[in-house]
């Protein structure tokens, strides 16, 4: 269920896209993993994707409503910022920043910080900012307590870049898909199904072909089937060198 804003509620893993389906193609394995774990996912989108050649911003809402529910994520909400022109300021920054101190996460994940569509790395810096700015004291127009999550990982979307960390996925692929699939104003459908919308480059098979060849080559990195690569805002640290892959 979508829940409205005043009911964000603690999660261990807040994450971020500025589209709605953002998450779903580039990190919802990784959410289906660490629910599978026991830990609490929250996911924020800032836009409602209203510039899109196909659907409507009604639709996307409604289609991220079914692939919430399909991951089993806490809650989700939209900040309904401006498709396209969201600029990297402060109003837009302490936006993010309430929702992460309501929402007083370990780990934020965020759009890539390189990538084809100008919005995504315009999305991943506003969140870089923002995990900064949510932890000063001093910043008191905002609701909830100043809090830094202790990491941010930004995923890895359409262009091609090397990770610095992978997560396997491989037992969650086929649930991915499917809340890759509840976007059916998007993405490819299948054979039979009936499109009235017009081909868009992410609406072929090619597209969703292409998706599943990218989490082949993050999982071969490390001897997994499938994979979801991640670019780091930090050094990570381990106790034991066997933990690595």
């Amino acid at each position: 269920m979508i829940k409205v804003y005043k009911e964000i509620g603690q999660v261990d893993i807040l994450a971020f896209g500025i589209h709605p389906d953002d998450v779903e193609l580039s990190a919802s394995g990784t959410i289906l993993s660490h629910i599978d774990k026991g830990y609490k996912v929250g996911v924020c989108d800032l836009t409602k994707g209203e510039l899109g050649s196909r659907g409507t911003p009604r639709t996307r809402l409604s289609e991220a409503k079914d692939a919430s529910d399909i991951m089993g994520i806490d809650w989700r909400v939209n900040l309904e910022m401006a498709d396209g022109f969201s600029s990297i300021d402060k109003a837009h920054i302490l936006k993010i920043a309430e929702v992460i101190r309501l929402a007083q996460p370990k780990i934020i994940l965020a759009n890539a910080l390189d990538d084809r569509h100008p919005d995504h790395p315009r999305g991943a810096q506003l969140v870089r900012e923002a995990f900064f700015f949510s932890g000063l004291k001093m910043i008191t127009s905002i609701q909830g307590k100043p809090h830094r999550a202790d990491t941010l990982y930004h995923y890895i979307q359409d262009k091609q870049l090397s990770p610095e960390l992978c997560i396997d996925i491989t037992k969650y692929v086929d649930t991915k898909m499917a809340a890759i699939r509840a976007y059916k104003t998007q993405f490819y459908q299948g054979e039979n199904a009936e499109d009235n919308e017009g081909a868009t480059p992410i609406s072929s098979k090619a597209f969703t072909d292409f998706m599943i060849a990218k989490m082949k080559v993050f999982g071969r990195a490390i001897n997994a089937e499938y994979a979801e690569g991640y670019i780091l805002h930090r050094e990570i640290g381990v106790d034991n060198l066997m933990d690595l892959r």
